[in-house]
Parts: structure tokens; sequence; C-alpha cells
């Protein structure tokens, strides 16, 4: 759920009371479909669920089809992105309270460390191969990384976050043929200097390589598969755009719906 509250807010603009930010991440780890199924079936108004933990598989009944979306990050933003989001966490979890103890330094070396919770170690590729909370524990590799991919290869919305805007132009284009009327435009919704969606991508990311100093190769190592799977992110964006006719007119007018936004909402 990268870029989770922005979408969220798109989503909530469309759907109103038809999206649902799922927060009941234990039950829809623990029950997975069936939990899903069973929520879709009591709230048949239900057109968008959102939720940090998508089960996998997807439950199968009549008259439902289900059209995941998917945000991959690149794992040294998003390792920023998590640092300040969880010092500004009101909780006491694990990280929220190391966060706020610690230097980003400190907070790094802490979750490379294997018996802490795998959020900054390869956390992408193991939530999307489908692992559940017992699993993030054991060691990430190469079939995981597969078990991601082949989760992706079949899914048309599969977006970048450093690229949000173009994904949401093929989201669109991808979700036409059901919402014809669909409007992704947004707000920047839970912006930090970290998190933010900005051009400067690859300053962000040199900078948060260089506060790692001596860390740099082993946090570099424990993401590996994170690049890879990132990688694939693109390459899966960039195949979406090349079949959008004149995907530069439909962006450009994208970007002016945006702004149209931000100054209205002023």
């Amino acid at each position: 759920k990268n870029a989770g509250s922005t979408f969220d807010w798109s989503l909530q603009r469309n759907f109103g009371d038809g999206f649902l930010d799922h927060r009941d991440d234990k039950k829809m780890r623990e029950c997975g479909a069936s939990h899903l199924l069973a929520l879709l079936r009591e709230r048949t108004d239900l057109q968008a669920v959102s939720s940090h933990c998508l089960c996998r598989p997807l439950p199968e009944a009549e008259g439902m089809r289900f059209e995941p979306v998917y945000f991959l990050r690149h794992p040294l933003e998003r390792i920023a992105s998590v640092y300040a989001f969880e010092r500004q966490q009101d909780a006491d979890t694990p990280g929220a309270m190391a966060a706020k103890e610690m230097n980003f330094r400190r907070y790094v070396a802490w979750r490379m460390q294997p018996e802490v919770s795998r959020t900054i170690r390869d956390y992408q590729t193991c939530n999307i191969a489908g692992k559940h909370e017992a699993e993030r524990l054991r060691e990430v590799n190469f079939r995981t990384l597969k078990e991601a991919i082949d989760n992706l290869w079949g899914i048309r919305c599969v977006g970048v976050v450093d690229r949000y805007d173009e994904s949401m132009v093929a989201f669109e284009h991808a979700l036409h043929e059901y919402f014809p009327e669909l409007d992704l435009a947004y707000i920047k919704q839970n912006v930090s200097g970290r998190g933010r969606v900005s051009r400067d991508f690859n300053g962000r990311v040199l900078s948060a390589l260089r506060q790692l100093g001596k860390l740099q190769a082993q946090v570099l190592a424990n993401n590996s598969f994170d690049m890879a799977l990132y990688r694939f992110a693109n390459q899966k964006l960039d195949e979406a755009i090349w079949e959008i006719p004149g995907f530069e007119e439909k962006l450009a007018e994208f970007r002016q719906r945006c702004q149209r936004l931000s100054e209205n909402s002023g």
C-alpha cells in the first residue's frame, strides 16, 4: 500500500460509501479470501476495497470480478519513507517506538536484524508473494521473487510510486470498461518531506543511500529482490503505457485535472 493515503483519497472521491479502507489486517492475513468474500457479500454496495494485506489468492465467486492494484516503491526511498512515517505515527508498535528513539542510521541497523520484522528487508517481495506474518521472518529467496512476479504477471494495474501520474493514467485506461467515469486525479495526502512524490526522486534515493554509511552493502543485499521486483514493475508500467493511444496528451490532461483540484481546494 505504497502511496496509499493519496490513492485512497481518489477512491473515496470516486466511490464514496462504495469504497472501504480495510484496516483489520490480522483478519485479512489469517482468513484471507474467505474474509474478503464474506465482507463483499455483506456489503454488496462496495466497488473498491483498500488493504495493507491484500490476500492471495483472491476469492472466486459468481457475479464478482477483481482487478487488483499494486504500487511498488524504490526500496531505498521506501526505507526513508517508513522511518519518517513511524516517527510521526501515534502508535506503540516496536517500529514506531524505535523510530522515535533512534536516528535514521540506528533505526535501519535495528531493522536489518533477522529477528526483527522485515519491514524494510525485501518487504514488498514477501507481501506480493502472498506470505503471511509467520513466514515474513524466514529467508526470502529466488522462489519468493518468482512467486511475487507470477502474482504481478497477469495484473493490469501495477504502478510505481515515483511515476504516480503515469500510473494513474494507465489505471484509468485499464479500468475504463468497468468505470468509464473514473477520475483518479488527486491532492497529495499524508505528505512528509521524505515520502513526497516529486521530481527529485533520484536525489531522494541518493540522499537515503548516503545516510546509510557503512550499512549500504547490508541494506542493498537485504533488498536485492525488492530491487528486482521494482524493475519488473517499471517494465510492466512501460508496457501498459505503450498500449495507450495518445498517452502524452492524456498525461498532460490528467495533470491539469490535478492542478484544478489543488486550486479549488485552496
